[in-house]
């Protein structure tokens, strides 16, 4: 019996959603209030979600009056793949962030508004961003732009500040942050094919044949570091630091596949299924992998950096001249997180689309390398 069957046969309350089926979206969420009393589901479009069920449903009043919304189902099991498990925990985590990061008005302003959640069917309702898409196109060679930057560091500058200091029990989170953790520090240094279903998203590494198909010599060089017991040491005591509570609510997949660029320029953030209490240098690290790995302009990646690790300034009671408050950032450790994110997108399952000459792969190896051993990163330094 698949996953899916068991599932659905130990939980026959919970129906299992999909894009094609709206009469069963209509009943589903009528069920749960969500809708009004002349008001009914008439279209449901896939969104691409990969791991949970994502669509946008537009609900339509007798009267002639519209909305669209997005549903999202979050079960057990990876959509794209339903023989490889998922957390049954990740739900009730990804609901948790959004409740706490709606007490945080300047982090809340750039994430959609959940307008309802209902736990026994794994559902969240959201608001809905029509027009918008994915900053993944900065993989080909779009660039974020200074303005999307300096929002989205502002976002992560408010989630450090508002949420810093304040954790709860509703963030132990295990399950996803425990698969982040494999897929971060483990998987990209299994080219076995034995990682299975344990590497969930990803899956294993590629081989060294495969990767030299991607760019030659990066066989090669993957050998040589996943052969490196320095680096492997290193990488393996980050990793430990990564499981631990950690200091204020992070988004814990911070990066272009996650960032929406609406019609007017402005932009959001979405999908905070890994979210949880860890290190702010995280989110900062892996945003700068990918502002990296997207060989994204100079003056882009300073100007995130600087809204994302800015002093905060003194509140309206303290003194005019009040001096601003150390930022809180460990730079050293924001590297060494850009670094093994870095690795993982180089060497691990989830390979990135990118567009780069011949030698860029393994130099930024190289330097994922030295970020990880000694805490350094050029663009962190200047």
């Amino acid at each position: 019996m698949s996953r899916r069957a068991e599932f659905e046969a130990e939980h026959p309350e919970v129906h299992v959603l999909s894009a094609d089926q709206a009469g069963r979206v209509d009943l589903v969420m009528g069920a749960a209030g969500w809708l009004g009393d002349e008001e009914q589901v008439t279209t449901c479009v896939s969104l691409g979600g990969e791991s949970s069920t994502v669509m946008r449903v537009e609900l339509q009043e007798l009267r002639g009056g519209w909305r669209t919304a997005v549903l999202k189902q979050s079960l057990p099991w990876l959509r794209r793949d339903e023989s490889v498990a998922m957390p049954a925990d990740r739900w009730r985590g990804e609901h948790a962030f959004y409740a706490a990061v709606a007490r945080v008005p300047e982090a809340a302003a750039r994430m959609p508004r959940l307008m309802a959640a209902n736990e026994a069917r794994c559902l969240l309702l959201l608001e809905d961003f029509r027009g918008a898409s994915s900053l993944t196109s900065v993989y080909g060679g779009g660039s974020v732009g200074e303005g999307a930057a300096e929002a989205l560091g502002g976002f992560l500058r408010a989630l450090r500040y508002g949420t810093r200091g304040g954790q709860d029990a509703e963030f132990a989170h295990g399950g996803m942050k425990t698969l982040s953790h494999r897929l971060l520090f483990e998987a990209p240094f299994d080219s076995s094919g034995q990682g299975g279903n344990g590497f969930g998203p990803d899956g294993p590494a590629p081989a060294g044949d495969a990767l030299d198909a991607i760019e030659p010599g990066l066989g090669d060089a993957a050998a040589t570091l996943r052969s490196d017991r320095t680096f492997r040491g290193a990488h393996s005591e980050l990793g430990s630091r990564f499981l631990d509570a950690g200091a204020c609510l992070v988004h814990g997949a911070f990066h272009p596949a996650n960032w929406l660029l609406l019609p007017s320029g402005d932009v959001r953030v979405v999908d905070p299924q890994y979210g949880g209490w860890g290190d702010p240098e995280f989110d900062l690290g892996t945003a700068l992998a990918h502002l990296l790995l997207a060989r994204q302009p100079e003056e882009v990646v300073a100007t995130f950096l600087s809204a994302a690790t800015g002093v905060e300034e003194a509140g309206p009671e303290g003194p005019a001249d009040a001096e601003e408050v150390e930022t809180g950032v460990d730079r050293p450790l924001v590297a060494r997180y850009a670094g093994a994110e870095i690795v993982r997108r180089l060497l691990g399952g989830a390979q990135l689309p990118l567009e780069a000459e011949g030698g860029f792969r393994r130099g930024l190896l190289e330097t994922a390398r030295t970020a990880v051993l000694s805490g350094r990163l050029e663009v962190l330094e200047t």
